[in-house]
């Protein structure tokens, strides 16, 4: 995998991680979820809502590259690092708890990407 593929997927998961605590933050501040107008107006204009659904844009169209030029099962397989950056945007900001299983996915995660990405 070329060094630019290497630099997209690392953006991709650094907005994976961005996306997380921007979601974490929405719900936080805008509360329970009604079926109201009132609650879809404090939804759209919260900050947070605007930068978790920025940052899932830019996600979408950089993956759009990843597996352009990959091939989709390759692409997605080294997308799976946006699985990684969520979860650990969600433990260390959002102060989430991980499970043993948890931290072995993750490293199985890790590994898998690198076997794929190295050949």
């Amino acid at each position: 995998m070329s060094a630019t593929l290497w630099l997209v997927n690392v953006a991709i998961a650094l907005l994976a991680a961005v996306n997380t605590v921007a979601w974490g933050f929405a719900i936080r501040e805008v509360g329970d979820p009604k079926p109201s107008i009132e609650f879809l107006i404090r939804l759209v204009i919260n900050k947070w809502f605007i930068v978790a659904m920025a940052s899932a844009f830019a996600m979408s169209i950089l993956g759009y590259i990843v597996l352009q030029r990959m091939g989709v099962l390759a692409g997605r397989f080294i997308l799976a690092t946006q699985m990684v950056a969520t979860i650990l945007a969600a433990y260390l900001v959002l102060g989430e708890r991980l499970s043993l299983q948890g931290w072995i996915g993750i490293a199985l995660i890790i590994a898998g990407v690198l076997l794929v990405g190295l050949r």
